[in-house]
């Protein structure tokens, strides 16, 4: 077992490589990685906490596919009456979500979204796949580690923190986000039976400077979204 160190940020990486003598052809070196991340404390809320997460092992694991089919947000998305606030609101699509290299590679979500207003809509994964009182029953963003909304990029972010898509004149959107923070395997990152939900305004990605910003990016009503489950 050769044990390696690398200290990125707050975060602390310890690299196992872990050598077999085993034959078989199904059964190679396999890396894990063990994950010790700090989270500073917010105040008055929660003090210093650390997430020690390792990866599970990956014994030729192949892509792992997932989709999300995306409608308008109504009082039930099963069939029910839209809301009164979201008629006229004619967002559909289909994403796609792809992970290559389980457990450790990135997460990419493609896809085409119509109907939408032109401009800059917030798109998070929010905790619940459960679209019974239309987006709404979904809650809210996907922030197991209860940390501050921010932007994809930032260091510190809610799991389901993606930022924004942008519409055309017409109203479509191209989606095309990866991201190395989700997962589609079981684990606390994993986003496999929640939701994508599509937002009416820009998410200012926790910078507006208010208790809503810090929240969820000031991004507005849902105004549509979709379950993402497993592609078999």
């Amino acid at each position: 077992m050769i044990v390696k160190f690398l200290s990125v940020t707050s975060i602390l990486l310890v690299n196992y490589v872990v050598k077999t003598s085993v034959s078989s052809p199904s059964l190679k070196q396999v890396d894990r990685s063990l994950h010790v991340r700090s989270l500073p404390p917010i105040n008055g809320i929660q003090s210093n906490i650390y997430e020690v997460y390792m990866e599970p092992y990956g014994f030729e694991l192949g892509p792992i596919l997932a989709s999300a089919v995306i409608r308008p947000n109504g009082g039930n998305l099963s069939g029910g009456k839209q809301d009164a606030a979201n008629v006229g609101i004619k967002v559909k699509g289909e994403l796609l979500l792809r992970q290559t290299h389980p457990p450790h590679g990135p997460v990419q979500i493609v896809g085409n979204i119509t109907g939408l207003p032109p401009g800059l809509h917030g798109f998070h994964v929010h905790q619940f796949g459960d679209i019974r009182e239309g987006c709404t029953s979904c809650g809210e963003h996907f922030n197991p580690f209860m940390v501050p909304h921010a932007g994809k990029n930032d260091p510190i972010r809610h799991v389901g923190d993606l930022g924004n898509i942008l519409a055309d004149a017409e109203g479509k959107a191209e989606v095309n986000v990866m991201d190395s923070y989700l997962t589609l395997k079981h684990g606390p990152r994993s986003i496999i039976g929640r939701a994508i939900v599509i937002h009416e305004l820009a998410d200012d990605l926790g910078r507006g400077h208010t208790a809503q910003s810090v929240q969820s990016g000031s991004s507005g009503k849902r105004l549509a979204c979709g379950i993402i489950a497993h592609v078999n």
